[in-house]
């Protein structure tokens, strides 16, 4: 049994996904971590210092770790080294989403190249993906492009890594780029 590509899809090669907030929950991982340390009400205000720490590139775990700190300092709570390490991991545990593995494999069955494209580092990477990293053709992150989403340069250099011509390739996201 053959399953084609809708026609408007027919030249797509590869798909590429965002990880988290596309594939995995992140939202959970992170706001389960700091509702239980800091409080709810608090949440959003890491989301907000993410979107402004990508602006530029370092390794994600600082990013991570500088807004923790800006959180857990309006909610007045002490920091620690653990607590911060802990939080990264929690953060690299976000689980799949319900459809995740599903959608990937239904992918990959119609022939189709999957790969991430994510703003974080290869070490986190390859905690969230444990279980599933082999439904992935590629794997390319910040770390690796040495730029963040949004910027231009980290779409470019990813799908170059990847050796896929542009028009062949269909990012999706839950996230307007």
């Amino acid at each position: 049994m053959s399953v084609e590509h809708p026609s408007r899809f027919k030249d797509v090669e590869v798909v590429f996904f965002d990880l988290y907030g596309t594939l995995v929950d992140w939202r959970y991982a992170i706001g389960s971590f700091i509702t239980h340390y800091a409080g709810g009400e608090f949440v959003e205000d890491f989301f907000e210092c993410d979107i402004r720490e990508v602006a530029e590139y370092r390794p994600y775990s600082l990013i991570l770790e500088k807004c923790l700190v800006e959180v857990l300092g309006k909610a007045r709570v002490k920091t620690s080294r653990e607590l911060v390490e802990s939080f990264i991991l929690t953060f690299a545990r976000s689980p799949p989403f319900p459809d995740t593995i599903y959608g990937l494999t239904l992918l990959k069955r119609r022939g189709l190249k999957t790969a991430i494209l994510s703003n974080t580092e290869r070490r986190l990477i390859d905690i969230t993906l444990y279980g599933f990293k082999h439904l992935l053709d590629y794997v390319i992150t910040a770390e690796d492009v040495k730029a963040y989403k949004p910027s231009l340069e980290a779409f470019v250099r990813a799908y170059e890594a990847a050796g896929v011509q542009l028009e062949r390739i269909l990012h999706v996201s839950a996230y307007p780029q």
